[in-house]
């Protein structure tokens, strides 16, 4: 394998100007190994046979810039599935198996490469907890259609509240001005860094306004956005009358199905479902 992991890494070299050979290290020494000893523990050959597969497809990643390293505080699924998800859970695929499920997992962080980030970040969220390869593309899908397909219900005279704590993914955030990605996603941008600077991002977060609303983490969106001049939806309006946490809004936002609200004095995400 020796022979074979530097042949691969020079071919690299001359292939790919974005070769970055620290982060070819660290994929070797950390996912490499233990795809490795998981995959080498019974039938030696076969499981060397995937591992060549795995290394020169993780290679191809480095070189197209889809995989990053630790150091570089984003998200992207293709980074998720080379370092846990495959590692993790492919040695438990029968062998024959194992080959078609590299090659789909390929086509998904690739494809995913010129997605929306909203939608990259859903598919990180989703599938850092999945506990199996079988029908990922199909489960995945099903999630991300629901998200970007409008609610089949819509905001009527009833309606629940939920309260989402932005500072789970930020300590420093302050949710400032929100607009819709789609017709149930929001995107929060801060109010004190709205405005990319030093070469980072403008500081913004993502949530998924479903029952249970879910955090997205980081946008990716540079959007200059306009003061809010809306009035509170009735929702919004009678929210702030019955619960104490709410009112004062900084800034407020709706469609048919959903309604939002930040605050000047909090760092909570007020969301209005229908009940």
């Amino acid at each position: 394998m020796s022979t074979f992991v530097e042949d691969l890494e020079k071919q690299a070299r001359g292939r790919f100007v974005r070769w970055d050979s620290a982060l070819w290290d660290e994929f070797l020494k950390g996912p490499g190994v233990r795809m490795g000893r998981a995959l080498t523990s019974g039938d030696a050959a076969a499981g060397e046979e995937t591992l060549r597969d795995y290394l020169r497809l993780g290679a191809e990643g480095i070189g197209l810039g889809y995989l990053y390293p630790r150091s570089a505080g984003r998200e992207n699924f293709f980074t998720l599935a080379w370092t846990d998800l495959l590692p993790r859970l492919l040695p438990d695929l029968r062998q024959e198996e194992q080959a078609p499920a590299l090659a789909r997992m390929w086509n998904l962080g690739e494809n995913l490469e010129s997605a929306p980030p909203w939608v990259q970040r859903l598919f990180c969220r989703l599938g850092a907890t999945l506990a199996s390869l079988e029908d990922l593309e199909g489960h995945l899908h099903t999630i991300a259609n629901e998200a970007m397909e409008p609610p089949t219900q819509t905001l009527g005279d009833t309606s629940t509240a939920q309260w989402v704590d932005l500072s789970q993914e930020d300590a420093r955030f302050m949710p400032g001005e929100i607009h819709f990605l789609a017709p149930a996603v929001v995107c929060v941008h801060d109010r004190h860094r709205a405005t990319a600077a030093g070469g980072r991002d403008a500081a913004t977060q993502g949530v998924w306004l479903v029952k249970k609303p879910m955090l997205l983490g980081p946008m990716g969106c540079n959007e200059r956005l306009e003061p809010s001049t809306g009035k509170p939806t009735k929702a919004l309006t009678s929210l702030a009358q019955r619960d104490p946490r709410a009112g004062d809004w900084y800034s407020t936002q709706h469609n048919e199905w959903r309604a939002v609200a930040t605050m000047h004095t909090s760092q909570w995400l007020a969301v209005i479902l229908p009940a």
